[in-house]
């Protein structure tokens, strides 16, 4: 099976692949074949670049944290460098974002956005919690 030569719709960017991608996905789990359906759906859909920019977009939001853990190890007992802050903040973004995913992953197939705004306010110095405190004030 070959991919499409012409873009079904030129010009979409990697966001608008990537997201087309995972809904496809969502649709495939359904078949008796995921695997056969999907490729099926992408080969349909995607030309062979737009499939490879949705993948690359995809795997730029997993978080590397053994590539972290080996440049925090690379530190020693250097606490006070540029580097070991950006760490530190790399991993809070992360714990943060996590949370934001359980907060989504939780709100159900309606998702209650009232549940998820609570998340993203609870997320401690995002700027919604931000606007919430200088508001009541």
């Amino acid at each position: 099976m070959t991919f499409r030569t012409d873009s079904v719709e030129p010009g979409r960017d990697d966001y608008d692949l990537a997201r087309l991608l995972v809904w496809e996905r969502g649709f495939a789990k359904y078949n008796a074949d995921p695997e056969a359906d999907l490729l099926r759906r992408v080969h349909k859909l995607f030309t062979e670049d737009e499939h490879r920019r949705a993948l690359d977009y995809l795997a730029a939001s997993e978080q590397d944290t053994d590539r972290l853990s080996t440049i925090e190890a690379s530190l020693d007992e250097d606490t006070t460098s540029d580097t070991a802050w950006l760490v530190g903040q790399l991993r809070t973004a992360w714990a943060r974002l996590d949370e934001l995913r359980d907060r989504i992953d939780n709100s159900g197939t309606l998702i209650d956005l009232h549940y998820m705004a609570e998340g993203i306010s609870y997320v401690r110095g995002s700027r919604v919690q931000n606007e919430l405190r200088d508001t009541v004030r």
